[in-house]
């Protein structure tokens, strides 16, 4: 990724319209100094929303520090994204004192994508968690159930329909001979 292509996906936010956001948003860069990276962390331009880029192998202590410091409890989803030769992982939670949505990033490489999962800390994220590693390959290791949530069982093995690369050799995602393509009123 770019240095302009960063700048312009991230949305900035301009600080003198939100001094609140940018307040809260020092204070964990300084509070999370090593654990969290400034590349990537900012103040979106959208009022009560902030993002950080986590190290993966600090995840789970960031989580701990935003629900002990800061009464994250309350977990919203998790996304993932393909970025090429990095997967990333993408968690959103509410800060139900401040009234604020953060999401926090984590960044693994292709060849290798894991990390620790977070949900024996927030139970909540056991379906998601299983979804990221069925549809992407991330895997969340140490999650205590890993299990099939969106594919069939006879899913191959290693293709994941959410990466870019990937391409349905076998039509996978291909209506049936029997129901044929969609007709345009479908759609």
């Amino acid at each position: 990724m770019t240095e302009t292509e960063s700048v312009t996906e991230h949305h900035m936010a301009p600080e003198e319209e939100h001094e609140e956001e940018y307040a809260l948003f020092r204070q964990v860069m300084a509070d999370l100094e090593g654990d969290v990276l400034i590349e990537g962390s900012y103040v979106h331009k959208q009022p009560r929303r902030l993002f950080f880029q986590v190290l993966p192998d600090k995840l789970r202590d960031v989580v701990q520090y935003f629900m002990t410091t800061h009464d994250m409890w309350q977990a919203s989803t998790l996304s993932g994204r393909d970025l090429g030769d990095d997967l990333q992982a993408n968690y959103h939670f509410f800060l139900n004192d401040q009234k604020i949505a953060i999401t926090l990033r984590v960044n693994v490489p292709r060849n290798k994508p894991e990390y620790s999962s977070i949900t024996d800390l927030m139970p909540a994220f056991e379906f998601v968690e299983n979804e990221l590693r069925e549809l992407f390959g991330v895997i969340p290791v140490g999650h205590p159930k890993p299990r099939r949530c969106e594919l069939p069982e006879n899913w191959p093995k290693n293709e994941y329909p959410m990466r870019k690369d990937w391409a349905d050799p076998r039509g996978l995602m291909q209506r049936s001979k029997t129901t044929g393509p969609k007709k345009p009123e479908e759609y």
